[in-house]
């Protein structure tokens, strides 16, 4: 599907960012109303598809935390303001509320909807619980010497 979409909308690119924007509105609409599909027995996708039994709520309620959590929260950039200062917690959860609760290490356990994120230490660094991507581990586990 995706050297198909790449093939007929954008090579050669479009002169404008609009004209773009009506050649994959124009492919979405071939592909999904009008071409046969032949996992679906050669029909387009459009004839089979039906909503689902239930709907979505229009808005979550926000995470509800323990008395003994302080509560911020997350700023668009990924910060939250701690001890006054900003402390980088992840732009994932960004306009989300966390919740804070002390850590007989002297830090604070960063938590979000009952999952643990990480500790931020007594030097108000956000330190992770999940391991770091193999790439990034790569990159870290490699020595930089600067030698060719």
């Amino acid at each position: 599907m995706h050297r198909t979409l790449k093939a007929q909308t954008t090579k050669p690119p479009a002169a404008t960012v609009a004209e773009q924007q009506r050649r994959f509105d124009a492919f979405r609409h071939h592909f999904n109303q009008e071409r046969p599909h032949e996992a679906l027995e050669q029909l387009p996708p459009a004839k089979i598809w039906q909503p689902p039994p239930r709907a979505l709520p229009g808005r979550l309620d926000d995470p509800w935390y323990d008395a003994d959590h302080e509560v911020r929260r997350v700023r668009p950039t990924g910060e939250i303001k701690w001890r006054g200062e900003h402390v980088f917690v992840g732009e994932a959860l960004a306009g989300e509320w966390i919740g804070l609760c002390e850590h007989n290490s002297g830090g604070h356990i960063l938590r979000f909807c009952g999952r643990d994120l990480g500790l931020i230490n007594c030097e108000r660094r956000f330190l992770r619980f999940a391991p770091p991507r193999a790439r990034l581990r790569i990159a870290q586990e490699t020595p930089q010497t600067g030698e060719q």
